[in-house]
Order: C-alpha cells, then sequence, then structure tokens
C-alpha cells in the first residue's frame, strides 16, 4: 500500500519534518511520529510493521499528498495514516521504546 513512499524515507528526511512539524502539530502526534520512527530502529518490531512505517513516515514525507500539507487541514490524512498503523502495530511498543520516546520529547 504504502512501497511507493520508501524513496521518501530518510533519517535526515524524517528529522527536517519533525522539527518542521513540532511548529504545528500537537505533543500527541509528535509523540506518535517519534515513536514510529523508534519502532523502525528497534529489533523486536518484525520487518513487515517496519515496511508499513517506512511506507507511514514516507507519506508523511512527501511533498506530494492527498491533502497538501500547506492547507490549513493538510496533515490530516498523514495523521490518519499515523493513527491507524500506530493502533495496528501498538503490540510490539516496549517499555524501552516509551523510555527512549520521553527522553526525546523532552529534548525538543
Amino acid at each position: 500500500m504504502f512501497t511507493k513512499y520508501y524513496k521518501y524515507y530518510s533519517n535526515s528526511n524524517i528529522k527536517n519534518k519533525l522539527a518542521k512539524l513540532l511548529k504545528h502539530i500537537s505533543k500527541h502526534a509528535f509523540r506518535q511520529v517519534v515513536t514510529l520512527v523508534l519502532m523502525l530502529k528497534s529489533k523486536d518490531v518484525p520487518k513487515f510493521a517496519k515496511a508499513s512505517i517506512i511506507g507511514v513516515l514516507g507519506y508523511l514525507i512527501c511533498p506530494i499528498d492527498l491533502v497538501p500539507d500547506f492547507l490549513p487541514v493538510g496533515l490530516v490524512d498523514d495523521f490518519a495514516a499515523i493513527a491507524i498503523l500506530m493502533a495496528e502495530i501498538s503490540i510490539y511498543m516496549t517499555d524501552e521504546i516509551k523510555d527512549k520516546v520521553d527522553k526525546i520529547i523532552k529534548e525538543f
């Protein structure tokens, strides 16, 4: 489903997008994105879940979007995809990931 967005994912792209997003999104939404990034790096998350994470994060970063990000409601589709994915893969969340997310959130 999200394989066409893989080419947009990179650590530098997601970091740049996070810095820009932080000005426009809630802490909860920011926490979800950081959680997905850390889950992507976790050895405890299966490959199929990581593929979905890359697709959703790639969609978030992608300049071409279902609803363009420059519109006032432009991030709705991005965060809908993130929320759906979080619901599906939350079983792979570990205490270690939660602790790392908390640490990163405090740094921003």
